[in-house]
């Protein structure tokens, strides 16, 4: 029993390093009730591309005291893979809008973001509360049950003229994680 434990934990990394989309593929979200926070709106484009980058806009009005805005953007791609959330500082040169970018990666299915406040005091509001406010899903996407976006021309994936080729020299992490089972599974059957 005792060798199943690390063949238990591998199986739950590898569950969790797997995701697929938990809502509709294709339908955008957003929130819309800014009260009391200062933000008048958070503005993005509908479709997150695969070839330009994606700029996420925040205005505040003159009730907010926000010195600083930070966004923390999530993209997952179409292997059901997410990567880890990045906060970004957001830029500003009025005080007014506030600005950052994300760029594209290769099959992306969708970019998740929430919005954080910080005021003079280092105090942090965010928005939402808990989890991510908007998700916007790519022009070529996989929700685990169908492919969709503008910019797919149908067949069983996001082929080469929908998709920019990967880089040069990457590995999937999925894969890396199935090796890695494996040679634990090997390890402990060796072992018996």
């Amino acid at each position: 029993m005792r060798p199943l434990i690390p063949l238990a934990l591998v199986m739950i990394l590898i569950s969790a390093a797997t995701v697929s989309a938990a809502s509709e593929g294709g339908v955008n979200k957003s929130v819309d009730e800014f009260a009391d926070t200062g933000i008048d709106n958070v503005d993005s484009p509908s479709v997150f591309s695969q070839v330009e980058d994606f700029v996420i806009s925040v205005n505040i009005n003159e009730s907010s005291d926000a010195v600083k805005i930070y966004a923390t953007t999530q993209i997952c791609v179409n292997s059901g893979l997410c990567y880890p959330p990045e906060q970004i500082e957001m830029v500003t040169e009025d005080n007014t809008t506030w600005t950052t970018t994300v760029s594209p990666m290769t099959d992306q299915t969708y970019v998740n973001w929430n919005i954080i406040l910080e005021n003079a005091s280092e105090n942090q509001t965010k928005i939402p509360e808990t989890g991510f406010g908007w998700k916007v899903w790519s022009d070529c996407w996989n929700d685990g049950t169908g492919w969709g976006g503008e910019g797919y021309e149908g067949g069983e994936s996001c082929n080469d003229s929908n998709s920019v080729p990967p880089p040069e020299g990457t590995v999937p992490t999925v894969g890396i994680a199935a090796v890695i089972s494996v040679f634990v599974m090997a390890a402990i059957i060796r072992r018996d």
